[in-house]
């Protein structure tokens, strides 16, 4: 097995890609018909569930052991880590969002625009904020995704890890008995998502189910990746590695392809990316690609501002987007990746970043040895001063 401090930074690379995926989706969505589907890869919905797959597999690598040793404080502390990788961007968009609408409102009566969408209707109801401010708006309550279209995974993924904790310290993983049913029963999941949907890309219905198969999925290969890299090792990795990312091709290029069809090539190129010293490996870990990975998280929830910013431009002046839509599709993405990018830096550094650690150094609670280790470097007598007191929090 390979050492544990191990990052996988090809996996993170990944995640880039994936991110950039939904933005095409996302963005050939919002013009179409502009843009016809001759070029566009129709399996780029299906990127989430790398994600989901991804996020257990990760979780797993981070917190398995330290969960099922941990007391209260310790899982208390890995919920307020989870909220705090998550949340403060998306509270961040939905004010960016709310105040769009409220700009659209005050477009609609001072101008003589025509919007093609309501402003504060269908799914920027202000009935819908509650449930996006808690983050289960895609627990099954609403029949349609709201506000920012691409949180519905993140609150399928909350969900996953309100759930893991019960996983990781019911030993569900640890045991081969249990962990064999548990994957019989992820692959079961899956199945029944697919067939009684008849589709895979469901997102305010189905989409915690769909997350928590995958995540699942996802918990079992790190568990057992000793005997993963082991059944991998008869054939050289690279193989592996190119396989799985042959097969990605292949279904993305395949307009038929169903969304399961996915869930094992994800698996496997996960586990074969566990494998790090190799030519695709060390190609992916590239510095400037793993950056691109570090701030996927803010790529792919920011994107939707600017696709909502285009709509509201070409509303109020068709004319002076339409030689937009007149590029070459692959051109305006470029541009539009390049938009995104660029944002998405400044989101991760000011706004992603300072977020987490906020909630981290505020909500986070001290276990009994950091307790005692900071009253032991107390001063013995006289109050501490305030420099002091703040570098302990």
């Amino acid at each position: 097995m390979q050492g544990e401090k191990q990052d996988y930074v090809a996996l993170t690379t990944l995640r880039a890609i994936g991110a950039l995926c939904v933005v095409e989706h996302h963005a050939w969505y919002y013009v179409y018909p502009a843009w016809s589907m001759n070029w566009f890869f129709a399996g780029v919905q299906y990127w989430p569930d790398y994600f989901f797959v991804l996020s257990g597999f990760i979780l797993t690598h981070v917190y398995g052991q330290s969960l099922q040793k941990a007391n209260g404080n310790g899982v208390y502390n890995y919920l307020v880590a989870r909220i705090a990788r998550v949340y403060p961007l998306h509270l961040f968009m939905i004010v960016v969002l709310f105040g769009f609408e409220l700009f659209r409102l005050w477009v609609s009566h001072h101008t003589t625009a025509q919007l093609h969408h309501p402003v504060f209707a269908e799914g920027t109801s202000l009935k819908y904020l509650p449930s996006n401010l808690l983050l289960i708006q895609s627990w099954g309550i609403h029949h349609l995704n709201t506000w920012n279209d691409p949180a519905w995974s993140v609150s399928a993924e909350f969900a996953c890890y309100l759930l893991f904790p019960f996983v990781v310290r019911w030993h569900v993983l640890d045991q081969h008995r249990s962990a064999l049913l548990f994957g019989v029963l992820c692959v079961a999941g899956l199945l029944w998502v697919q067939l009684t949907h008849r589709t895979f890309h469901v997102t305010y219905d189905a989409a915690v189910p769909r997350a928590f198969f995958s995540f699942g999925l996802g918990c079992l290969i790190r568990t057992y990746l000793v005997a993963v890299q082991h059944a991998l090792r008869r054939l050289p990795p690279t193989f592996w590695q190119c396989l799985a990312i042959l097969l990605c091709c292949v279904l993305f290029a395949w307009k038929g392809a169903k969304g399961i069809y996915f869930i094992p090539v994800w698996v496997l190129l996960i586990a074969s990316l566990t494998f790090e010293n190799t030519p695709v490996s060390r190609a992916l870990s590239w510095k400037p690609f793993v950056t691109l990975g570090d701030i996927s998280y803010s790529i792919y929830l920011i994107h939707i501002g600017l696709l909502w910013a285009f709509l509201l431009v070409r509303d109020v002046s068709p004319d002076s987007v339409a030689w937009i839509l007149q590029l070459p599709p692959p051109v305006t993405l470029a541009g539009l990746f390049a938009i995104v990018i660029g944002l998405s830096y400044l989101t991760y550094q000011h706004v992603e970043n300072p977020g987490r650690r906020f909630v981290r150094q505020h909500f986070s609670r001290k276990s009994a040895a950091r307790v005692a280790e900071a009253a032991a470097r107390r001063p013995a007598a006289g109050p501490a001063p305030a420099a002091m007191e703040e570098g302990k929090a």
